[in-house]
Protein backbone atom coordinates (compact mmCIF):
# COMPACT_ATOMS: atom_id res chain seq x y z
CA UNK A 1 0.00 0.00 0.00
CA UNK A 2 1.03 3.58 -0.57
CA UNK A 3 1.77 5.81 2.41
CA UNK A 4 -1.30 7.29 4.05
CA UNK A 5 -2.22 10.55 2.27
CA UNK A 6 -2.62 13.53 4.61
CA UNK A 7 -5.93 14.54 3.03
CA UNK A 8 -7.42 11.04 3.09
CA UNK A 9 -9.77 10.37 6.00
CA UNK A 10 -9.05 7.48 8.32
CA UNK A 11 -12.29 5.78 7.26
CA UNK A 12 -11.09 5.51 3.66
CA UNK A 13 -7.69 4.31 4.82
CA UNK A 14 -9.38 1.67 7.00
CA UNK A 15 -11.30 0.45 3.97
CA UNK A 16 -8.07 0.15 2.00
CA UNK A 17 -6.35 -1.69 4.84
CA UNK A 18 -9.34 -4.00 5.24
CA UNK A 19 -9.31 -4.82 1.53
CA UNK A 20 -5.57 -5.53 1.62
CA UNK A 21 -5.86 -7.81 4.63
CA UNK A 22 -8.83 -9.68 3.14
CA UNK A 23 -6.90 -10.31 -0.04
CA UNK A 24 -3.77 -11.46 1.78
CA UNK A 25 -5.79 -13.84 3.96
CA UNK A 26 -7.50 -15.33 0.91
CA UNK A 27 -4.12 -15.79 -0.79
CA UNK A 28 -2.46 -17.56 2.17
CA UNK A 29 -0.14 -14.73 3.19
CA UNK A 30 -1.07 -15.47 6.81
CA UNK A 31 -1.12 -18.95 8.36
CA UNK A 32 -3.51 -20.56 10.87
CA UNK A 33 -2.57 -19.52 14.39
CA UNK A 34 -0.46 -16.59 13.19
CA UNK A 35 -0.70 -13.40 15.24
CA UNK A 36 -1.32 -10.12 13.38
CA UNK A 37 0.14 -7.27 15.38
CA UNK A 38 -1.33 -3.81 15.06
CA UNK A 39 1.94 -1.89 15.08
CA UNK A 40 3.72 -4.28 12.71
CA UNK A 41 0.95 -4.02 10.12
CA UNK A 42 0.76 -0.24 10.45
CA UNK A 43 4.50 0.06 9.84
CA UNK A 44 4.38 -2.28 6.84
CA UNK A 45 1.48 -0.42 5.24
CA UNK A 46 2.68 3.06 6.13
CA UNK A 47 -0.50 4.06 7.94
CA UNK A 48 -1.47 5.00 11.49
CA UNK A 49 -2.70 2.53 14.09
CA UNK A 50 -6.35 3.58 13.98
CA UNK A 51 -7.30 2.33 10.48
CA UNK A 52 -5.47 -0.94 11.09
CA UNK A 53 -7.34 -1.42 14.37
CA UNK A 54 -10.66 -0.78 12.60
CA UNK A 55 -9.78 -3.15 9.75
CA UNK A 56 -8.84 -5.91 12.18
CA UNK A 57 -12.09 -5.37 14.10
CA UNK A 58 -14.08 -5.80 10.88
CA UNK A 59 -12.25 -9.02 10.09
CA UNK A 60 -12.97 -10.32 13.59
CA UNK A 61 -16.67 -9.60 13.01
CA UNK A 62 -16.43 -11.53 9.71
CA UNK A 63 -14.98 -14.57 11.53
CA UNK A 64 -11.76 -14.23 9.55
CA UNK A 65 -9.72 -13.38 12.68
CA UNK A 66 -9.92 -13.90 16.43
CA UNK A 67 -9.31 -11.02 18.82
CA UNK A 68 -6.42 -11.59 21.24
CA UNK A 69 -6.15 -8.17 22.86
CA UNK A 70 -6.39 -4.52 21.82
CA UNK A 71 -3.01 -4.75 20.07
CA UNK A 72 -3.38 -7.92 18.01
CA UNK A 73 -5.60 -10.55 16.43
CA UNK A 74 -4.97 -14.11 15.33
CA UNK A 75 -5.79 -16.25 12.30
CA UNK A 76 -8.19 -18.98 13.51
CA UNK A 77 -7.21 -22.64 13.65
CA UNK A 78 -10.09 -24.48 11.98
CA UNK A 79 -11.55 -27.67 13.35
CA UNK A 80 -12.30 -30.60 11.06
CA UNK A 81 -16.02 -29.90 11.43
CA UNK A 82 -15.71 -26.23 10.53
CA UNK A 83 -13.47 -26.88 7.54
CA UNK A 84 -15.91 -29.48 6.22
CA UNK A 85 -18.75 -26.98 6.49
CA UNK A 86 -16.75 -24.27 4.70
CA UNK A 87 -15.79 -26.70 1.92
CA UNK A 88 -19.33 -27.97 1.48
CA UNK A 89 -20.63 -24.42 1.21
CA UNK A 90 -17.93 -23.55 -1.32
CA UNK A 91 -18.86 -26.59 -3.43
CA UNK A 92 -22.53 -25.60 -3.43
CA UNK A 93 -22.14 -21.86 -3.93
CA UNK A 94 -19.21 -21.79 -6.34
CA UNK A 95 -20.88 -24.54 -8.33
CA UNK A 96 -23.98 -22.34 -8.56
CA UNK A 97 -21.86 -19.34 -9.53
CA UNK A 98 -20.09 -21.28 -12.30
CA UNK A 99 -23.44 -22.52 -13.59
CA UNK A 100 -24.82 -18.98 -13.78
CA UNK A 101 -21.57 -17.64 -15.23
CA UNK A 102 -21.72 -20.14 -18.10
CA UNK A 103 -25.13 -18.77 -19.03
CA UNK A 104 -23.76 -15.22 -19.25
CA UNK A 105 -20.10 -15.52 -20.26
CA UNK A 106 -18.75 -14.17 -23.53
CA UNK A 107 -15.81 -15.54 -25.47
CA UNK A 108 -13.74 -12.68 -24.07
CA UNK A 109 -14.68 -13.77 -20.53
CA UNK A 110 -13.56 -17.32 -21.32
CA UNK A 111 -10.30 -15.95 -22.73
CA UNK A 112 -9.65 -14.04 -19.49
CA UNK A 113 -10.21 -17.18 -17.41
CA UNK A 114 -7.92 -19.13 -19.74
CA UNK A 115 -5.19 -16.51 -19.32
CA UNK A 116 -5.47 -16.68 -15.53
CA UNK A 117 -5.29 -20.48 -15.56
CA UNK A 118 -2.30 -20.39 -17.93
CA UNK A 119 -0.43 -18.12 -15.51
CA UNK A 120 -1.39 -20.42 -12.64
CA UNK A 121 -0.08 -23.49 -14.47
CA UNK A 122 3.14 -21.74 -15.46
CA UNK A 123 3.74 -20.64 -11.87
CA UNK A 124 3.14 -24.19 -10.59
CA UNK A 125 5.53 -25.73 -13.12
CA UNK A 126 8.21 -23.16 -12.28
CA UNK A 127 7.80 -23.67 -8.53
CA UNK A 128 6.47 -20.14 -7.89
CA UNK A 129 3.95 -21.38 -5.39
CA UNK A 130 2.74 -18.06 -4.02
CA UNK A 131 2.05 -16.84 -7.55
CA UNK A 132 0.17 -20.07 -8.19
CA UNK A 133 -2.05 -19.45 -5.17
CA UNK A 134 -2.73 -15.88 -6.26
CA UNK A 135 -3.78 -16.93 -9.77
CA UNK A 136 -5.95 -19.74 -8.40
CA UNK A 137 -7.80 -17.27 -6.18
CA UNK A 138 -8.20 -14.93 -9.15
CA UNK A 139 -9.68 -17.72 -11.25
CA UNK A 140 -12.31 -18.59 -8.65
CA UNK A 141 -13.23 -14.98 -7.87
CA UNK A 142 -13.39 -14.09 -11.57
CA UNK A 143 -15.73 -17.01 -12.23
CA UNK A 144 -17.97 -15.97 -9.35
CA UNK A 145 -17.97 -12.37 -10.57
CA UNK A 146 -19.17 -13.49 -14.00
CA UNK A 147 -22.31 -14.88 -12.38
CA UNK A 148 -23.32 -11.29 -11.53
CA UNK A 149 -24.67 -12.41 -8.15
CA UNK A 150 -23.16 -9.90 -5.69
CA UNK A 151 -24.68 -11.46 -2.55
CA UNK A 152 -23.31 -14.88 -3.48
CA UNK A 153 -19.91 -13.38 -4.31
CA UNK A 154 -19.71 -11.73 -0.89
CA UNK A 155 -20.55 -15.01 0.85
CA UNK A 156 -17.93 -16.89 -1.19
CA UNK A 157 -15.32 -14.28 -0.30
CA UNK A 158 -16.17 -14.84 3.36
CA UNK A 159 -15.62 -18.58 2.95
CA UNK A 160 -12.27 -17.97 1.27
CA UNK A 161 -11.30 -15.75 4.19
CA UNK A 162 -11.72 -18.75 6.46
CA UNK A 163 -10.05 -21.42 4.33
CA UNK A 164 -7.48 -19.25 2.51
CA UNK A 165 -4.87 -19.40 5.30
CA UNK A 166 -4.96 -23.21 5.06
CA UNK A 167 -4.17 -23.26 1.37
CA UNK A 168 -0.47 -22.79 2.00
CA UNK A 169 -0.43 -26.54 2.69
CA UNK A 170 -1.28 -27.15 -0.96
CA UNK A 171 2.10 -25.71 -1.92
CA UNK A 172 3.83 -28.81 -0.57
CA UNK A 173 1.50 -31.26 -2.29
CA UNK A 174 2.16 -33.15 -5.44
CA UNK A 175 0.09 -32.33 -8.52
CA UNK A 176 -3.46 -33.48 -7.91
CA UNK A 177 -4.18 -33.31 -11.65
CA UNK A 178 -2.13 -33.52 -14.81
CA UNK A 179 -2.09 -29.97 -16.25
CA UNK A 180 -4.30 -30.95 -19.18
CA UNK A 181 -6.82 -32.63 -16.86
CA UNK A 182 -7.24 -29.78 -14.40
CA UNK A 183 -10.96 -29.00 -13.79
CA UNK A 184 -10.31 -25.34 -14.63
CA UNK A 185 -9.98 -26.42 -18.27
CA UNK A 186 -13.49 -27.87 -18.18
CA UNK A 187 -14.80 -24.68 -16.55
CA UNK A 188 -13.28 -22.64 -19.37
CA UNK A 189 -14.72 -24.99 -22.00
CA UNK A 190 -18.12 -24.70 -20.36
CA UNK A 191 -17.91 -20.90 -20.64
CA UNK A 192 -17.11 -21.14 -24.34
CA UNK A 193 -19.89 -23.67 -24.98
CA UNK A 194 -22.45 -22.01 -22.68
CA UNK A 195 -22.84 -25.29 -20.80
CA UNK A 196 -24.08 -24.54 -17.26
CA UNK A 197 -24.11 -28.18 -16.14
CA UNK A 198 -20.50 -28.79 -17.17
CA UNK A 199 -19.43 -25.55 -15.47
CA UNK A 200 -21.08 -26.48 -12.20
CA UNK A 201 -19.76 -30.04 -12.12
CA UNK A 202 -16.22 -29.01 -13.09
CA UNK A 203 -16.04 -26.31 -10.44
CA UNK A 204 -17.44 -28.63 -7.81
CA UNK A 205 -14.92 -31.32 -8.74
CA UNK A 206 -12.06 -28.82 -8.47
CA UNK A 207 -13.08 -27.71 -4.99
CA UNK A 208 -13.88 -31.26 -3.80
CA UNK A 209 -10.47 -32.65 -4.77
CA UNK A 210 -8.56 -29.89 -3.01
CA UNK A 211 -10.92 -29.92 -0.02
CA UNK A 212 -10.24 -33.63 0.48
CA UNK A 213 -6.51 -32.96 0.32
CA UNK A 214 -6.77 -30.18 2.91
CA UNK A 215 -8.89 -32.28 5.23
CA UNK A 216 -6.33 -35.08 5.13
CA UNK A 217 -3.59 -32.66 6.11
CA UNK A 218 -5.58 -30.67 8.66
CA UNK A 219 -4.18 -32.46 11.75
CA UNK A 220 -0.64 -31.73 10.58
CA UNK A 221 -1.53 -28.11 9.80
CA UNK A 222 -3.11 -27.59 13.20
CA UNK A 223 -0.16 -29.11 15.06
CA UNK A 224 2.12 -26.65 13.26
CA UNK A 225 -0.26 -23.76 13.99
CA UNK A 226 -0.30 -24.49 17.70
CA UNK A 227 3.47 -24.97 17.99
Amino acid sequence: MDAEPRAEGHERVAIRVHHWLRTELMRSRFRPGEKLKLRTLAEELGVSLTPVREALARLVSENALEQIDHRSARVPVLSDERLREVCELRIDLEGKAAERAAERASSADADRLAAIHARMTEARLEGRMQDMMIENERFHMATCALADMPVLLRIVEGLWLQCGPLNFALKQMRFLHKPEEHPHNAVIRAMRERDPTLARLAMQRDIAVYSDALLRRLPEINVTARA
